[in-house]
């Protein structure tokens, strides 16, 4: 078996996030996953680590327990993800942005958090990764504002009683929201 360096790259966490990704999403089953990510590692660490993982999931563990015993090649913000995507059903998705991140972070060198232990929080990763939140908040937040100096403008009209102005606008912000979320919900499915 050959071996590049001892130490986990993130080029390594990109390949292995990637794969285990584009198999989780071909409906592969995840023993099988961690046995094909096996037989592609070049690195006997790596295949430790997998080998590792996989007798920790066939004992009832998650996967996201399983990798958090590995906090010097599994930061904390790899292991939040993993998690997530446990807890949604999207594991692949999870794991598909997590190949992006480190994707993103090539150059063969080692992530200096992970060196650290995992000790420090990647907000940059965080921020990439969520940022699909913001900009939706921000779409809702603006479509309440819209509807709710529509509702005023059509107060000051005459178009109803200003007293109604009030409730109107609390149900109507309140619908905007709920649709949102329900589009939300549906969107990430």
């Amino acid at each position: 078996m050959a071996q590049r360096g001892s130490e986990i790259t993130n080029e390594d966490l990109a390949l292995l996030c990637r794969q285990a990704g584009s198999l989780i999403h071909a409906e592969v089953n995840i023993l099988d996953v961690l046995e094909a990510l096996r037989n592609q590692s070049d690195k006997a660490q790596m295949v430790e680590i997998i080998d590792s993982v996989r007798h920790d999931l066939e004992m009832g563990r998650t996967l996201a327990t399983a990798f958090s015993r590995y906090p010097n090649n599994f930061s904390p913000f790899f292991i939040s993800m993993i998690r997530q995507g446990e807890l949604e059903g999207e594991l692949d998705q999870a794991f598909l942005n997590l190949a992006q991140h480190y994707e993103s972070r090539l150059g063969g060198t080692v992530d200096a958090r992970r060196m650290r232990g995992g000790a420090g929080f990647d907000w940059e990763a965080a921020a990439t990764a969520f940022k699909w939140i913001v900009v939706w908040l921000a779409a809702l937040v603006s479509a309440a504002c819209l509807a709710g100096a529509g509702l005023w403008a059509a107060a000051k009209l005459g178009a109803f009683e200003e007293a109604w102005l009030g409730p109107a606008m609390c149900l109507l912000v309140g619908l905007i929201m709920f649709l949102g979320v329900l589009l939300f919900s549906v969107r990430r499915r």
